[in-house]
């Protein structure tokens, strides 16, 4: 006689079977409407912008096919925009590699004692808008800066002057806002590297020089190499410090010479298109070359058996670690914030504090200023309601590339991350072609700059969280489903009170990345959509420097209270 009896609670396999395939297509409209909404979102601007590069007139006016813009690219002026951009993405991501990881390895591989200050400063530096840096140490740098007046005019140290407007500014500020999140990047390998490697160095009798360079930096080799490769992608698709510090230089970078071409005459837009396509093809084989790294080739830093390394004693040498990263968050942070608070309470320039005058009308003229306040409540709208839909969008979007092993899942995922590649001010350019085709009154409105910070930043969203979806066994839903539940239910009692920290944090950083970004804006705003980085951009370019620093101190202090009230609120903040 068979058995047939089943344990009590245990659903036999043609029940569960049963059970599965009824919850199978619950979600297929949902997920065909996700699916359609994302590559709208994606290829739409994408696609508009190719088109743009074959047309010899601006967006919506009439003009012929022409392969001239793609030609253009051969032009000696451009092939050494071209050349200025690669040298100063790879001079900067290697500096940035240096400084970040020697800081990383003082603050967590030593017996350091201020690693948590340190951590919290380079922390806020990392949420330091690029635009605000370069606009401080145009005041500390300049030619008529405090740094050269002080040192030059009143010491006669004329050797000692600075020019940030220049290579090498652009450079040296590059650097200073790229460092923290080579800082961020290297932590967790680091701290999560087995010691048991260097012990056994040590014991041998190696010292702490040859240990670190035979054993700890070549086991973070395909860490290094990935944080270069990301600090590489970050700085040549920058936008606001070459635009501040080049343009005045006329040392142009891809990103600064599309916006000339498409912001002063005469303009070019059918150039700017193929110049975007460029950037685009740039930034997109270098995000290729970093996947390779992370996927392709790794060595083994965390074992099961592991060894708490002891602290390298920093001994006489604290005092050279303690300068080189205090010296870092002086330059990086304390200096520049300063400056900006100093600016913005004197009436006029004055590099000497006991002449200036001083005032509070810059602030008083802020809040007075209904285009200020204006800018205030779309920087909310955009930051808060941008931030939420692109949330839910990240979620859908994860949730069935992480669910489904189907070939429309893996479409799903490359069109999702596929703004990866996109530079911000490349999106803008095609969204401004895009609309002036399309019938939708889109254009000079806040829904199309949520729709351009969205699309931008959703890989944020559907990396956040989907790397902690994947970490949720899909056996949890289908314990629910067999026991019943619809898909849906499983999906809200199961699946998202298990994933909810990562979607706090998506909200976190795209909130965040929406308050600072500026140059997925610059070339979609008008006077009634203008954000908080708008309305400081355009104060810079009218040399009120007062009302620029101002609105600039204002708007760090916002980041600033934000960054701790979620860190607060939300713990998993707190561990990373």
């Amino acid at each position: 006689m068979s058995d047939t009896t089943t344990q009590p609670g245990v659903m036999s396999g043609s029940k569960a079977a049963t059970a599965l395939a009824r919850k199978r297509d619950e979600f297929r409209y949902l997920r065909l409407a996700t699916t359609v909404i994302v590559t709208l979102m994606v290829l739409t601007p994408i696609l508009a912008l190719v088109y743009g590069s074959f047309r010899t007139a601006a967006p919506g006016a009439p003009g012929e096919w022409t392969l001239r813009n793609y030609w253009a690219l051969f032009s000696p002026g451009v092939v050494r925009t071209m050349g200025i951009t690669l040298a100063v993405g790879l001079l900067t991501s290697a500096l940035c590699i240096v400084i970040g990881t020697i800081i990383t390895l003082i603050v967590h591989r030593t017996d350091f004692r201020y690693g948590k200050a340190v951590t919290m400063m380079v922390g806020l530096a990392f949420y330091f808008p690029s635009f605000i840096l370069a606009m401080a140490w145009i005041i500390i740098g300049a030619p008529g800066g405090i740094w050269n007046v002080v040192l030059g005019t009143w010491l006669g140290l004329e050797w000692l002057r600075i020019d940030v407007y220049s290579l090498a500014g652009i450079v040296f500020v590059m650097v200073l806002h790229q460092v923290p999140f080579v800082y961020l990047t290297m932590r967790g390998p680091i701290m999560g590297m087995d010691g048991i490697y260097e012990e056994a160095a040590r014991v041998a009798g190696a010292p702490p020089r040859r240990v670190l360079f035979k054993v700890t930096l070549p086991l973070l080799s395909f860490s290094l190499l990935s944080s270069f490769i990301l600090t590489f992608i970050i700085t040549i698709e920058q936008f606001a410090i070459p635009a501040l510090l080049g343009i005045p230089a006329q040392v142009n970078m891809l990103a600064t010479q599309l916006y000339l071409l498409v912001r002063f005459s005469p303009t070019d837009y059918g150039l700017a298109a193929a110049i975007g396509i460029a950037l685009s093809v740039i930034t997109g084989a270098a995000i290729w070359a970093q996947r390779r790294v992370t996927h392709s080739g790794r060595l083994t830093t965390v074992t099961g058996k592991t060894s708490r390394l002891n602290p390298i004693r920093l001994g006489r040498w604290h005092w050279l670690a303690t300068l080189f990263c205090f010296g870092f968050i002086a330059l990086g942070l304390v200096a520049p914030m300063l400056m900006l608070i100093y600016t913005s309470l004197i009436k006029w320039f004055n590099a000497n504090p006991m002449q200036a005058a001083y005032t509070f009308q810059h602030y008083a003229a802020i809040f007075s200023s209904g285009s200020t306040m204006r800018s205030f409540s779309n920087t909310l709208i955009v930051s808060g309601v941008g931030a939420a839909f692109g949330v839910m969008l990240g979620l859908l979007t994860s949730y069935f590339t992480v669910r489904s092993t189907a070939t429309r899942s893996r479409y799903l995922d490359f069109i999702a991350t596929l703004p990866f590649g996109v530079p911000g001010i490349v999106l803008g350019l095609g969204l401004l072609w895009a609309y002036a085709y399309l019938p939708l009154p889109l254009y000079g409105t806040l829904t199309l700059i949520i729709v351009s910070f969205v699309t931008r930043y959703l890989p944020y969203a559907t990396e956040t969280i989907g790397g902690q979806m994947v970490q949720v066994d899909k056996s949890l839903e289908e314990a629910a489903w067999v026991s019943g539940a619809t898909k849906a239910q499983g999906v809200r009692r199961i699946l998202l009170p298990l994933v909810a920290p990562s979607i706090q944090g998506a909200y976190f950083l795209m909130f965040m990345a929406f308050f600072r970004e500026i140059s997925s804006a610059i070339l979609l705003y008008t006077g009634a959509t203008a954000v908080i980085s708008i309305s400081i951009w355009a104060f810079f370019e009218q040399a009120n420097w007062g009302l620029a620093s101002a609105l600039s101190v204002i708007a760090t202090l916002i980041i600033f209270v934000a960054m701790a009230l979620i860190t607060a609120l939300y713990p998993a903040a707190r561990r990373k």
